[in-house]
C-alpha cells in the first residue's frame, strides 16, 4: 500500500481503538468487557504495525490527529443515535 492508503487505514484503526476504549469505560454490560478489551488489543497492535511502516512528518501527524477526532465524533454520534432509538 502507499503512504496515503496506510495513513487512512491508520486513522480508521486508531478511531476504532479509541471508541472501544470509551465504550469499555461506560458500558452497562459487564459481559461485553472481555470482548471489547480483546478488540482494543488487536486494534492497537494493528495501529502500531501500520504506524511503523512510514516516517510521518508533522503535516501527516496533524492530518491524522484531525481525521481521527472527526471519525471518533462521527462514530460516537452514530452509536448514540442507535442507542437512543432502540
Amino acid at each position: 500500500m502507499g503512504k496515503n492508503r496506510d495513513r487512512e487505514s491508520l486513522i480508521r484503526i486508531m478511531a476504532n481503538t479509541i471508541v472501544h476504549e470509551i465504550v469499555v469505560k461506560h458500558t452497562n454490560k459487564p459481559e461485553s468487557e472481555n470482548f471489547l478489551n480483546s478488540e482494543i488489543i488487536e486494534y492497537r497492535s494493528q495501529a502500531e504495525n501500520s504506524a511503523e511502516k512510514h516516517n510521518w512528518n508533522n503535516k501527516d501527524i496533524e492530518h491524522i490527529r484531525k481525521k481521527v477526532l472527526k471519525k471518533i465524533k462521527k462514530k460516537m454520534e452514530k452509536n448514540m443515535q442507535i442507542y437512543l432509538f432502540q
